[in-house]
């Protein structure tokens, strides 16, 4: 995916860290005024990370309704972590709101930008990044976008929290929860050279023995000529190796087995 969405106006910055110029200025502190403020900060840190997942929950539940309570599909995997728990909640907001694919697209255009975008990432990655210009700056860069609101206000969250690094796990999750909600299992097919039609239905044929019922196989190829023949299956969770170089690994060993044994 290409980052279409996130050229930051250097105006934003200037303006947003102006605005910001008297809070952001630290102030002369004696020892003991120090290590009580470091002692607070902690403290701070420690309550903000316990709520932010419960502040994310009612901000997100707030793209989704302000004037009803809120009934969201249950979510098809039960992740565990805080990254895992914001993806549950961006896609039962996401489900609710008919935008699933959406939303994971932009989701992973953002995380593009965030790692490749050299502002992005200092403003995502450093901790004494003044959170109202982070926030300021999210906002603006998907102010304009045709981002869902969804999306934008997760990342107006994230910002907020100081937690645009977890965005990467974040789309991670994400993805888990797509893949169980669609029911696909996706398969990497590595050959030495590029199958023809009766051979990819034969390899399909063979990965489609590892895929659980009920669950439909997306195949994708890739070359690697250092298997000599045969093919790897590559799935999220395992490796079946049955090519021709993994053979001739497993004949040497099974060769130098047997002269250790009689030469032993």
């Amino acid at each position: 995916s290409s980052c279409v969405v996130v050229q930051i106006p250097s105006r934003v910055l200037i303006t947003a860290a102006r605005s910001t110029e008297d809070l952001c200025r630290p102030p002369r502190l004696t020892l003991g005024g120090t290590m009580m403020l470091r002692a607070a900060a902690t403290l701070l840190r420690q309550a903000e990370q316990a709520a932010s997942v419960s502040m994310m929950a009612r901000s997100m539940a707030t793209a989704a309704s302000t004037k009803m309570e809120i009934k969201l599909p249950v979510a098809p995997l039960q992740l565990s972590g805080t990254s895992a728990s914001i993806a549950t909640l961006v896609w039962q907001v996401a489900s609710k709101e008919n935008v699933l694919d959406k939303v994971q697209d932009e989701i992973h255009q953002m995380a593009e930008c965030i790692k490749t975008l050299p502002d992005l990432r200092r403003m995502a990655s450093d901790p004494l990044f003044p959170p109202l210009v982070r926030k300021s700056v999210v906002d603006s860069v998907l102010k304009d976008s045709q981002a869902t609101e969804v999306t934008k206000k997760l990342f107006s969250s994230l910002a907020e929290e100081n937690i645009l690094a977890a965005v990467f796990d974040i789309a991670k999750a994400y993805d888990d929860l797509q893949l169980a909600h669609k029911k696909e299992v996706y398969c990497t097919i590595v050959t030495a050279q590029p199958l023809d039609k009766m051979e990819r239905e034969e390899v399909q044929k063979e990965a489609a023995k590892y895929v659980e019922k009920g669950f439909k196989l997306v195949a994708q190829e890739k070359v690697d000529k250092k298997l000599q023949g045969g093919f790897v299956l590559e799935f999220e969770d395992r490796l079946v190796d049955m090519s021709d170089s993994k053979k001739s690994e497993e004949y040497r060993d099974l060769v130098d087995k047997l002269e250790r044994d009689l030469l032993g």
